[in-house]
């Protein structure tokens, strides 16, 4: 294996991309730029919207390029994606072992999990009104249901006779809790959490919709009303590139704090 697969990195993934943007490439050739542009004027319109895009001020919108617009949303994902992994990880493995917690917590997270995440984007906005708050705990909401499920299975997973063993030598909860618990359950949780960061990324844009003054939700809402469909896929790449360089440094941070779980399936 080699390092950058080490890292997360897969080669064919350049192949997939290749392949992806000729066939753009071929479908924009056969319809007209209004309904589909092709690559390159979407990458120039990225490039003259990157740094300043005095039309998104007319359309109403605060941040006036699309740098500052993913800035606000990248921000708001981050913060999303810090509380509610925290939290649902937290939760979760506290479930896995206390009964009354999973009790309690359990239906709720089951039904979340099952029921479309934004139907309780209305009930953000009348708590939080339209902004940043309403728009972050959507998504942290999100994030801790995914890594609350995660944690959980991965603590449940874990054979109880290895805590039983450390009990009986004497190690006390906490020891148990911080030797054998948590590292054993790390991997899965890290897994959640990279699926958790993929799908923020949608959602966030998505929640921006609801009435959010910036952010890359609100750009697309004002192109799609002025059916400016290059500017659309210009700011669509730049979010997708954005979420895929979050990726990859969070594949690169997995790889590197779980290298001992890598080394030891490798043994095995």
């Amino acid at each position: 294996m080699t390092r950058l697969e080490r890292l997360g990195f897969d080669p064919l993934r350049l192949v997939g991309a290749a392949l992806f943007i000729g066939l753009w490439q071929v479908a924009a050739a056969s319809m007209a730029p209004i309904l589909l542009p092709g690559p390159l004027s979407v990458l120039k319109r990225l490039s003259a919207d990157f740094w300043s895009a005095p039309s998104l001020a007319y359309y109403g919108v605060e941040q006036a390029s699309l740098y500052a617009n993913l800035l606000y949303t990248t921000e708001n994902v981050v913060i999303a994606v810090i509380v509610g992994a925290g939290l649902g990880a937290v939760t979760g493995l506290v479930a896995a072992r206390v009964w009354l917690v999973r009790a309690i917590v359990d239906p709720i997270m089951m039904t979340a999990g099952t029921v479309p995440i934004l139907i309780a984007a209305p009930f953000l906005l009348i708590w939080f009104g339209v902004g940043r708050a309403s728009a972050v705990s959507l998504v942290a909401f999100y994030v801790a249901t995914i890594l609350y499920l995660f944690a959980e299975r991965a603590a449940r997973n874990v054979d109880p006779i290895y805590e039983q063993y450390a009990l009986t030598l004497g190690a006390s909860q906490r020891r148990t809790l911080r030797d054998i618990l948590i590292p054993a359950t790390v991997p899965e949780m890290l897994g959640g959490f990279r699926i958790a960061l993929a799908g923020a990324w949608g959602l966030e844009a998505v929640s921006e919709l609801l009435g959010s003054q910036s952010g890359m939700g609100k750009v697309l809402e004002v192109l799609a009303g002025a059916t400016d469909a290059q500017g659309i896929m210009a700011t669509l790449l730049a979010l997708g590139f954005t979420a895929i360089l979050a990726d990859a440094i969070a594949a690169a941070l997995i790889a590197r704090f779980a290298a001992w779980s890598a080394a030891g399936t490798q043994r095995l």
